[in-house]
């Protein structure tokens, strides 16, 4: 059943957008498509008769409008338009519509089916960007797990492709799992334990002990436990119903879904059989034309059953308190008088509707498809009168003279057999031959493909490469012509996410939110995550991936291969533990690789990387490669070279140094003898200590020692000169 939860609405507005009334003395009026009631008639039979009106309106517009058109495209999409023209002529039919439809839906599914997220959930402030990254992954969870998402999609991406619109609906369904067990020998505060615990618990048989008072023998119970989840479905096209002044979903005056169901379905809903017996066997067994399509076999036999009824589920604008103030309120009709069975005030619809064409200004668009119709009624006569004037240059008729010649004879089809005649063969018997004319068809042929190519903007380069294009194209220009032939599909695939897609997780982030969806364990990017969606904020913004469908395959494979290597070169020169990029994300970039190749078992050839493994592997030491050992030598060899370079510098150091002393310690002898023979001559006393010190180098320098004085006496026999110092002896 539905879970509903109704929200009074406390202000005068509806999406922010101010209400007035606008009807006087109980004439209905409207506000953007939504009927008001006035409250002088009786209220209950006045509102239910103007819910009526707009159901019953809706079902014109479908059987007026929408379901005709709709058929129109479902006939050329199977072949079925243009009609054969008479019998014994061909009836070929060409399937441009179809040709057009299947080829834009591969590149489809392949856009909203890849790995790569087609809409985000965006936070609305600081700090919630982890909330809002796991929200995004927990509804695609919902989606393709929980739902079956890609046959969801693939059925509303066609119904949008042949008949403009696809609609799908979302509700939470409240299933429950029933399992029994047996106790035996179970206490009486164990019994009460259990109870409490499991308070859905239901009591099947319990046999008191006679042995063990206050003890149970043997006690069977059934637990009962509640598993909502939040249930989508791609809406048959005939069951859907929407308002001819709806612009947009969240606008529309009423949408719906309307179908024939068994009524057991509506008491597994909750409503009791009495309630709704009354309108058993109350519809017709004339099925829409869609349905006769999608299964040619049921106008075959009598199908009716009398426990099928008319079931509707609508969101109307209406104002049924009469302050003005038009309300949306779900509303649930059965029978085809549509008695109101359920009425309730909700904020959103669960309704999301795709278009791949949309018409401005109105919720209802087309079909890229719409644009080859008149080409395919074009090449069907074509096709047709090639082929009957090739049967009649092959089969030419045939004259003959009934009088002479035997009837049955010439009617016999059959090769080779004989006509019997009773005159001149030539006279009796003539073919009228033809010439064939195809020839000039088949050049028209060509002339009308490139018109469809032009107007849809697929052809053979917008589902691959042209094998003509190989022949004198570089890769850069195929890939050039590729993108620009798969420019028309990837604004389909952007229109549709924008109309579709996004409105779709809009719902389901509120949904889940706004009703009781248990705390679950699921698997979310390899990882296994508790997730508790209450906590979700379900005013979260929902943006659509601004790089949908960008690039051809060989283009992103190019862009990630140019990633791998620098990934490579930065872990090589910095470690796994680098700011920029580790084994995890080394990990992300194979996945992705593998993805454009359609692998999807990426365990297969990769293992799960934790943290744990990462920091032990950075812990690690590492041995040097042969770069690193090559480096290492080449520091040797300088390190020996320059050690080698400085020994010799400091032998011929010690050698100038040795050199030295030697030659102050001749001089200081010298000088020595100097002062010993003055001595014995002049009898000077000279000073041989203060001279040999004077002489001997010290760490810090000293001052020149002064001349020696040599009295008057010793320098008239020395011929020294009076006033000069004499011969000087150099310090040492």
């Amino acid at each position: 059943m539905n879970v509903i939860t109704p929200v009074q609405s406390g202000n005068n507005t509806i999406n922010g957008q101010p209400l007035e009334r606008l009807f006087n003395n109980g004439v209905i009026g409207e506000y953007a498509g939504a009927p008001s009631v006035d409250n002088t008639d009786d209220e209950d039979t006045v509102y239910a008769a103007t819910v009526r009106a707009l159901i019953d309106d809706s079902i014109s517009y479908e059987e007026s409008t929408l379901g005709p058109a709709r058929e129109e495209n479902l006939r050329y999409f199977y072949g079925e338009l243009p009609e054969q023209e008479g019998d014994g002529k061909s009836s070929a039919v060409s399937t441009d519509f179809r040709d057009t439809v299947m080829a834009i839906l591969p590149s489809l599914m392949r856009i909203f089916t890849s790995t790569e997220n087609v809409v985000n959930c965006k936070p609305n402030h600081k700090g919630q960007e982890d909330i809002a990254r796991q929200c995004t992954d927990y509804l695609n969870y919902v989606l393709w797990e929980d739902n079956p998402g890609f046959l969801i999609i693939h059925d509303i991406c066609k119904d949008a492709l042949r008949c403009k619109t696809g609609v799908v609906r979302w509700w939470t369904e409240n299933d429950e799992e029933v399992t029994e067990q047996e106790f035996q020998g179970i206490t009486q505060e164990q019994f009460q334990f259990l109870v409490h615990e499991n308070p859905t618990v239901q009591v099947i048989d319990a046999q008191p002990s006679q042995t063990a008072p206050g003890t149970l023998e043997s006690l069977r119970i059934r637990f009962v436990k509640s598993k909502p989840m939040t249930k989508i479905v791609s809406v048959p096209l005939d069951e859907f119903r929407i308002s001819r002044k709806a612009k947009d979903v969240d606008d529309s005056p009423l949408i719906g879904h309307d179908q024939i169901i068994n009524i057991s379905e509506l008491v597994k809903q909750g409503y009791e059989l009495e309630e709704i017996a009354d309108f058993m066997n109350q519809t017709s067994d004339n099925y829409s034309t869609d349905r006769l399509f999608r299964n040619s076999g049921l106008d075959e036999g009598d199908l009716s059953d009398q426990w099928d009824v008319r079931y509707g589920c609508y969101y109307i604008r209406i104002d049924k308190d009469g302050d003005g103030i038009a309300e949306l309120r779900e509303i649930h009709t059965i029978g085809d008088d549509h008695n109101i069975l359920y009425d309730e005030v909700v904020q959103y619809t669960n309704f999301a509707v795709w278009c791949p064409d949309p018409e401005p200004h109105t919720l209802v668009g087309d079909t890229p498809a719409d644009l080859v119709k008149d080409i395919q009624t074009i090449k069907t006569n074509m096709l047709r009168g090639s082929l009957d004037s090739l049967a009649q240059s092959i089969w030419p008729r045939t004259v003959f003279n009934q009088t002479i010649t035997n009837t049955d004879d010439v009617l016999n089809d059959e090769i080779g057999a004989p006509i019997r005649t009773m005159g001149d063969p030539n006279s009796a018997v003539m073919s009228i031959n033809h010439n064939f004319v195809g020839e000039p068809v088949f050049k028209m042929f060509g002339i009308m493909e490139q018109l469809r190519q032009s107007r849809t903007g697929i052809s053979d380069a917008s589902k691959g490469v042209d094998p003509r294009a190989l022949q004198s194209t570089n890769v850069t220009g195929i890939d050039a012509i590729v993108q620009g032939a798969q420019e028309r599909i990837e604004l389909c695939a952007r229109i549709l996410a924008e109309t579709g897609m996004k409105q779709l997780f809009k719902g389901l982030l509120r949904e889940i939110v706004n009703n009781p969806n248990q705390m679950r364990t699921v698997q979310l990017r390899g990882k296994w995550v508790d997730i508790n969606p209450s906590t979700f904020d379900p005013t979260m913004r929902v943006s659509v991936n601004p790089t949908l469908g960008k690039g051809s395959d060989m283009t992103r494979l190019m862009v990630l291969q140019e990633v791998k290597a620098t990934q490579t070169a930065i872990m090589t020169q910095f470690g796994v533990e680098n700011p920029i990029c580790g084994v995890q994300e080394f990990r992300n970039t194979l996945t992705d690789i593998l993805a454009i190749a359609n692998v999807k078992n990426v365990d297969r050839y990769y293992r799960e990387v934790s943290e744990e493994q990462v920091k032990a592997i950075a812990a690690t030491p590492k041995e040097p490669d042969a770069a690193t050992l090559l480096a290492q030598s080449e520091m040797e060899k300088n390190r020996v070279k320059m050690a080698t370079e400085i020994s010799k510098s400091n032998f011929a150091d010690r050698k100038l140094r040795v050199d030295d002393d030697f030659r102050r310690d001749d001089m200081i002898v010298k000088g020595l003898l100097d002062a010993a023979k003055i001595e014995a001559q002049f009898a000077v006393d000279v000073n041989e200590a203060e001279f040999e010190s004077q002489n001997t180098p010290d760490e810090v320098p000293q001052p020149a020692p002064a001349p020696l004085q040599i009295p008057d006496q010793a320098r008239a026999m020395m011929g020294v000169p009076d006033g000069s110092a004499g011969p000087e002896i150099p310090p040492q």
